[in-house]
Parts: structure tokens; C-alpha cells; sequence
């Protein structure tokens, strides 16, 4: 359930060349990282946006979809 309230994904656009892809799918890695260390308790809120931050995650938006998430699972 964890995965479904915090989940992270890439968007692309046509025409993106093999780089952009290879390149967005590492900042994907990076942020599922993250993700899993903040799920343990091993990354502060903070720490985690931050990371996000710097794989190019609107972090605002980001916030608005896990608390519309965590509303659509009954837990807000």
C-alpha cells in the first residue's frame, strides 16, 4: 500500500531521444531509492523532498497527489 500512496513516475513526451529516456529513468531510480529509505524511517520528510527535489520531482505536486492518495485509501 505504501508503494501506491508514495509512487513515483516518469512522463514522457514523443520524439524524447534514447538520453532523455536513459536519463529520466535514473531519476527515477534515485527518487525510488529514496522513497524506500524514507518508507524505513531511515530519511527525514525533509531529507526525502530534498532528494526529490534533485531528481527533477515537482516536489509541491508531488505532496498534493500522496495526500490525495492517503485520502483515496481512507487514511486521511
Amino acid at each position: 500500500m505504501i508503494n501506491e500512496i508514495l509512487g513515483l513516475q516518469i512522463i514522457t513526451t514523443p520524439g524524447m531521444s534514447l538520453e532523455e529516456c536513459s536519463y529520466l529513468i535514473k531519476q527515477l531510480e534515485c527518487a525510488n531509492l529514496a522513497k524506500i529509505q524514507f518508507a524505513q524511517g531511515k530519511l527525514s520528510l525533509e531529507d526525502f523532498c530534498d532528494i526529490l527535489e534533485l531528481c527533477g520531482v515537482n516536489v509541491d505536486e508531488y505532496l498534493l497527489q500522496v495526500e490525495a492518495n492517503l485520502t483515496t485509501a481512507g487514511i486521511l
